[in-house]
């Protein structure tokens, strides 16, 4: 299936990554965990910001998720001798997702839930005075259709993307689903032979 421009315009692209351990153990044992609380949270987020009924199922109908798989990447930045990253990617759209317009209002309320999930898994914010340090989890928002938002604590898209290889790749991973559905290029009367 090829995305349209209107499901383009609402896909939600997050970026995962650990290397240290959390209360739910190593790194991959922490990106294992959380996923699942990750699509629940972004169905809740969802739910809530379309005045949805209360409880849902993180499958629900009309949403699609895309995960990478994980990758372990060097650190960038930051003190050395930290450990090694493993990171992931996941992409989020869907018929769902299309009812929400992308606002400054609806992505810090998903900031919010995002960095409430770190703090589940061990990550302090406010202790850390090291910029790109280790960290049990770090949930970053790197992208939401063409919204562009420039705030303290929240810039879309994120700035960096293009320029890190352990964003690039598992995007380019959980893209990949769309390579494996086959595509009807032209009409078969069309060919030449």
């Amino acid at each position: 299936m090829i995305p349209t421009k209107s499901s383009q315009t609402h896909t939600l692209v997050i970026g995962l990554g650990s290397n240290l351990p959390s209360p739910k153990g190593t790194p991959i044992s922490t990106l294992v965990a959380v996923r699942p609380l990750l699509e629940k949270t972004i169905c809740q987020w969802l739910t809530d910001s379309l005045k949805g009924p209360t409880t849902i199922e993180p499958n629900f109908e009309g949403i699609r998720w895309r995960w990478s798989p994980l990758f372990e990447t060097d650190p960038i930045g930051g003190p050395k001798g930290q450990p090694q990253y493993i990171n992931a990617v996941v992409i989020v759209d869907g018929p769902k997702l299309e009812l929400l317009k992308p606002t400054k209002q609806a992505a810090i309320k998903l900031l919010e839930k995002f960095l409430d999930l770190e703090k589940q898994f061990g990550r302090d914010r406010t202790s850390c005075a090291i910029s790109w340090g280790p960290r049990s989890l770090d949930i970053d928002m790197l992208a939401w259709g063409a919204l562009h938002l420039k705030e303290e604590n929240l810039t879309l898209p994120h700035p960096r993307l293009i320029e890190r290889s352990f964003v690039l790749i598992p995007l380019a991973a959980a893209l990949d689903t769309y390579d494996k559905q086959p595509r009807r290029i032209a009409p078969q009367e069309n060919w030449q032979e």
